[in-house]
């Protein structure tokens, strides 16, 4: 190879390198403009709280003294750890003040926090986000005032599940922004809803986008990912994705003049040809129905069960088709099963719950043989080797086998979210017990509900209260919370709060108190709450009657029910 040729060898290796950086730079800050960072707040963390008194609305901070006057219509916090608060005195226009009541943005025409669904957050507002109006439309905007879109939206509104993401509206049509102003999906579209999906760790950030449209003949839908990518145009009359598939697969059952067929990341499974279409998400299979015939295929299309059935009802791993009078059972994989169990549901590693042909619930180990000598009305699995059972109306807890761990004398016992603890109801003494972890019970309170907290869980009535580790163990609130000052104390029938030393700080003359939230807790007398500080004296002369037993107390306020907004303080006396 000559000089010349080399040389222009070398140049062309350069120019492949050269575009290849700009490819690679580009793919990366394309990818950039759709991350964002979703701001988590604890309640340790946040400072200020909404306060509500006589339908008006202000701000107390985290100690219970008033930032802002209820005096305002409305006000939303939306990042309770930032001293920025947006009020509006006739429900219509909106502005931003601090906690010195000074405005802020004022060279905006209205600045609005955006909603998002309480259940996605706990703080249900967009965290680092507001929206700004100028000129009638609207725009996004950080916390300090920077814009981050232009005003050219006439609606900026949240969108269902997914915070992170903002339905705009532009001439009556709808898009999709994120909170850094990225476009997701242009606003081309008659409505847009997120598709549902949701996973424990990324929790609704992978959910897809439904798109709507409205033609002569009626709406079309049309179906976007995550980032906008359009995977299916706005053909059918109805999507729907099935949500329990968790993954980064889109599976989507649609329809075409009323018949339906299944879509896998774009392509298609099945043709729109089938009445309907079901889902179990047992064994990841489809029910699926042409006029009168049912049959069952798995998620490649394969059939598995023949289009050929009267009726088909899935009962774990074993599939049940009916035709006329005749019952024939298929395993998962479509073979079939000579059996007179009509249900199999593996729990664990090691065993299974079935039901028979009389409706009688056992459990059998790997091996198939039987573990309980007597059959139950209904079986549930616990944990590790534990089953609730229900025999002739009553309920208790059994091992693999078939050992009587809790007597079968409830009317109900069940699970408390989130822990491995039983709330066992014994309906003749209307009594709620806890059991702990390791099955032993714990005698609880009559007339009584149900509160899991942080690191406790909380059993309470009108008159009386208990709480538990969250392995079931009763212990005192003194135990759980150390450094408070005050703490609640029964003798004789009558409460009282003591320090941590046993002290008696409150006397033991009020029907219920609460415990020490912050400075203060709450007293009951004669059914009215007054408020006490750590010294025992009482905060004001308010008295406050409250109907529900769960009472927090801030400052001189107390916590009311409002979800939808946060947590809400009240000073409201009812009359």
């Amino acid at each position: 190879m000559n000089h010349k040729s080399k040389r222009k060898l070398i140049i062309i290796i350069l120019l492949i390198i050269v575009v290849s950086i700009a490819i690679g730079v580009f793919i990366f800050l394309n990818n950039q403009k759709y991350k964002y960072e979703l701001v988590q707040i604890s309640n340790s963390e946040i400072q200020y709280y909404k306060l509500e008194k006589d339908g008006k609305y202000g701000v107390i901070d985290k100690n219970g003294n008033v930032v802002i006057e209820p005096t305002y219509m409305s006000i939303d916090i939306p990042n309770p750890t930032k001293p920025i608060f947006i009020k509006s005195d006739d429900g219509q226009k909106y502005s931003a003040i601090d906690n010195n009541k000074n405005t802020l943005f004022d060279q905006y025409e209205s600045v609005e926090a955006i909603s998002i669904n309480s259940v996605s957050s706990n703080i249900p507002y967009e965290k680092t986000v507001l929206k700004y109006k100028q000129n009638g439309l609207y725009g996004l905007m950080d916390f300090e005032g920077n814009k981050i879109t232009e005003n050219i939206y006439n609606s900026i509104t949240n969108i269902d599940y997914k915070e992170g993401n903002l339905k705009v509206e532009q001439n009556g049509q709808f898009g999709v922004i994120n909170i850094r102003g990225t476009t997701i999906i242009k606003p081309e579209y008659d409505a847009i809803i997120a598709d549902g999906y949701y996973d424990d760790e990324t929790k609704y950030e992978n959910a897809g986008f439904v798109l709507r449209i409205k033609t002569d003949d009626g709406y079309r839908f049309g179906y976007a990912n995550k980032n906008g990518k359009i995977i299916l145009d706005t053909l059918y009359n109805e999507i729907n994705r099935i949500t329990e598939l968790e993954g980064k697969d889109v599976y989507l059952i649609v329809s075409n003049n009323g018949r339906y067929g299944l879509i896998k990341n774009g392509k298609e499974v099945l043709k729109s040809e089938y009445t309907e279409i079901e889902y179990d998400i047992n064994n990841s299979l489809l029910i699926v129905q042409k006029d009168n015939a049912q049959g069952v295929v798995d998620l490649k299309g394969n059939n598995i069960v023949p289009l050929d059935y009267d009726s088909i009802i899935i009962g774990g791993k074993y599939i049940n088709a009916q035709k006329g009078q005749d019952i024939v059972i298929f395993d998962a994989e479509g073979n079939n099963v000579n059996t007179n169990i009509v249900s199999y549901n593996k729990v664990n590693d090691n065993y299974s719950i079935v039901i028979d042909e009389e409706n009688n619930y056992n459990i059998i180990d790997n091996s198939g043989n039987k573990k309980l000598k007597e059959n139950y009305a209904y079986i549930e699995y616990l944990n590790n080797n534990y089953f609730i059972v229900t025999k002739d109306s009553k309920t208790g807890v059994i091992d693999s086998e078939g050992n009587v761990l809790v007597d079968l004398k409830y009317n109900a016992i069940q699970k408390i979210d989130g822990t491995d603890v039983l709330q066992a109801t014994d309906s003749s003494q209307n009594r709620t017990d806890i059991i702990d972890s390791n099955m032993k019970i714990h005698e609880g309170i009559t007339n009584a509900y149900i509160a899991k907290k942080d690191n406790y869980i909380k059993l309470y009535s009108e008159n009386d209260v208990k709480y538990y580790t969250l392995s079931g163990n009763e212990t005192t609130y003194k135990d759980l919370f150390p450094n408070n000052s005050l703490y609640a104390s029964k003798k004789d029938g009558k409460w009282g709060l003591v320090d941590k030393n046993g002290n008696v700080v409150v006397n033991y003359e009020y029907d219920l108190v609460t415990e020490q939230n912050g400075n203060v807790a709450g007293v009951k007398k004669d059914g009215k709450w007054q408020t006490v500080n750590e010294k025992g004296e009482f905060i004001s002369e308010n008295k406050y009657t409250i109907s529900w037993y769960d009472v927090t107390f801030l400052g001189d306020y107390y916590q009311i029910n409002s979800s939808n907004n946060g947590v809400v303080y009240s000073g409201t006396i009812q009359k």
